[in-house]
């Protein structure tokens, strides 16, 4: 088959994210089982306007502000349609049922920002974001079937009526052999994320103080990038978290290194599709500690695999971080749980699974 993506980054671009990975990782393999994948997405500064990367034909129109607009005139200029779109909502769908009418369509939803648009957006930017999704889009694709990646998201996605879940496919991750590193001596906790407002890492900075307060030491690694890092640095500078250590952006080499020598992973977000980075870091043998919100809940198994807390309860989220961290015993069972856990998922039986959804 011939399959068009649009989604609003590509794997290149700085910003890439879990979704980004997730549908790169589904290309790569779609084209190598014999299909033509091209995605459409926005560009930045200094990018290729097209590039063939893993056998997948990108093209980058505009910019995050203006991708929206000139996709479709990128779709109406391609030399052959295609027999399937994924038109993927990162909080603004493309409305391909405006202007694809030959074509399948689908839509792709992560999860629903909802809440997410208030919680980073100031108004009036969260009530245009809230409305278009939550108001337009279920007019729109009214028609369009729908997948997603958690049972969690299906179930939020159906009650808003925004559409019919046809399929949930949970990502994968990759399989692979890394260097082996040891846990480090005092207890370490790990945030790996965009740092961006909702992905809660100013709950975490609490939780924090609250133990350091209580004399509880441990060594707090922070890596990644995001407009919410500034912010970061500041509280911990105000309230003198000299054991937090922020790393920025990492490699790939640095992120296997800091999850293995972390006892605990946290994600504290108010909003996830899954979390792939919970899978990682239990694929290495770290628990991982999350919100109750959609998606985490789907990818932790609470009390195996690691626990969950109440989102934004930081008192609950120290406590929590205490009990995994002064119990080895506990820690070494959830370790075992945690690599058996994530062996279950495969970016193979991902795609293979994926592509039966697209075929019927």
């Amino acid at each position: 088959m011939k399959i068009l993506l649009f989604n609003w980054r590509d794997i290149k671009n700085p910003a890439k994210g879990g979704a980004e990975i997730y549908f790169h990782e589904m290309a790569k393999l779609w084209v190598k089982n014999g299909h033509e994948v091209t995605m459409i997405c926005g560009g930045w500064k200094n990018c290729k306007k097209e590039e063939i990367v893993d056998s997948i034909k990108i093209k980058r129109v505009g910019n995050f502000l203006t991708l929206y607009f000139l996709a479709p005139f990128a779709y109406l200029g391609l030399k052959e349609k295609p027999d399937v779109v994924v038109d993927v909502e990162n909080g603004i769908p493309f409305f391909t049922p405006i202007f694809v009418k030959k074509s399948k369509r689908f839509l792709h939803i992560h999860h629903i920002h909802r809440e997410v648009w208030f919680k980073q957006l100031t108004f009036p930017f969260s009530f245009i974001g809230w409305f278009m999704e939550m108001q337009v889009l279920p007019i729109v694709y009214k028609k369009t079937p729908v997948i997603t990646i958690s049972e969690s998201s299906k179930k939020e996605i159906m009650e808003a009526g925004i559409g019919k879940v046809i399929g949930v496919v949970n990502p994968g991750i990759t399989f692979s052999k890394y260097k082996h590193y040891k846990k480090t001596e005092l207890p370490s906790i790990l945030f790996l994320n965009r740092i961006k407002k909702y992905k809660g890492l100013d709950i975490l900075l609490k939780a924090v103080k609250k133990m350091n307060t209580l004399n509880n030491k441990i060594k707090v690694f922070v890596a990644g990038d995001g407009d919410w890092l500034n912010n970061a640095k500041s509280y911990a500078n105000e309230h003198k978290l000299d054991n937090v250590e922020f790393f920025g952006r990492v490699s790939e080499a640095k992120k296997e290194e800091l999850i293995q020598k972390s006892w605990v992973f946290i994600n504290p977000s108010l909003k996830e599709g899954w979390g792939i980075i919970n899978i990682e870091s239990n694929y290495m043998g770290t628990p991982a500690i999350g919100s109750d919100v959609s998606g985490i809940k789907d990818s932790i198994v609470d009390g195996k695999t690691g626990v969950l807390f109440k989102y934004g309860d930081s008192n609950e989220l120290a406590e929590k971080i205490k009990s995994i961290i002064d119990n080895k015993k506990l820690r070494q069972e959830m370790s075992r749980n945690a690599i058996k856990w994530a062996k279950r998922f495969s970016w193979d039986s991902a795609a293979k699974k994926y592509m039966e959804i697209l075929k019927k």
